[in-house]
C-alpha cells in the first residue's frame, strides 16, 4: 500500500508550522500519511489525532491518536487543523491508494467547510497553485486572517502553505 513520503510540500508545511508560537490543546493533522507532521506537532500541541484513509498510514501513526477516517467527518473540535492534502486536480476516478495520496478528490472543500462549521483556532493548508488557489485563498480569508502564507515555486507550479486564524463567531447578545 502507497503512502506519501515526505516531499516539497511537507517541508513547506513545516516551515509554516515552525513560525508557530503558541501550543493547543487537540491538533488534529488531516492526511497524514507518513506523520511527518504529526511528529512535529509535539511541539505544539498537547493532544494530536492523526487522520488517514489508508490503514497503513494509521499504523504508522500509532503514537499518536491515530483514526482511519475520510477527512474531518469524525472530529466535533480541534483548536489546530493541520492539513497537507492531495491537491493536484484529478484526471480520473482514483484506481489506487496512490492516486487518493496525490490527487485532491474533495479533502480541501470538506476541511474548508468543517473549518467554518467548527471554528479551530487556527488552520495550516498546503495547496497547489495548479487546484483552484484563488478559491482556496478566497475562503481562507473569508474564514480568517492569513497569518503566515509560504510559497515556493517548482518546475510548473506554486506550492503554497498558510496558517489561517479563524475569526470568532461572536453569540446573540454578546458584545
Amino acid at each position: 500500500m502507497f503512502i506519501y513520503s515526505p516531499r516539497e510540500d511537507s517541508f513547506l508545511t513545516l516551515k509554516v508550522l515552525s513560525k508557530i508560537n503558541r501550543s493547543f490543546n487537540i491538533c488534529v493533522d488531516v492526511g497524514a500519511g507518513s506523520c511527518i507532521l504529526s511528529q512535529y506537532m509535539e511541539r505544539l500541541c498537547k493532544r494530536i489525532v492523526s487522520i488517514d484513509l489508508n490503514p497503513r498510514s494509521c499504523l504508522l501513526c500509532k503514537n499518536y491518536d491515530a483514526l482511519c477516517a475520510d477527512g474531518l467527518s469524525s472530529i466535533d473540535r480541534a483548536d489546530l487543523v493541520v492539513s497537507n492534502p492531495p491537491y493536484l486536480p484529478p484526471e480520473e476516478p482514483p484506481s489506487d491508494w496512490e492516486a487518493l495520496a496525490i490527487y485532491d478528490y474533495g479533502l480541501i472543500n470538506k476541511i474548508l467547510r468543517w473549518s467554518f462549521a467548527h471554528r479551530p483556532e487556527l488552520l495550516v493548508l498546503t495547496y497547489s497553485s495548479l487546484g483552484r488557489a484563488d478559491l482556496i485563498e478566497e475562503a481562507a480569508k473569508t474564514l480568517g486572517t492569513i497569518i503566515i502564507k509560504e510559497v515556493e515555486h517548482y518546475f510548473f507550479e506554486d506550492i503554497i502553505s498558510i496558517a489561517v486564524e479563524a475569526h470568532r463567531l461572536r453569540t446573540f447578545g454578546s458584545s
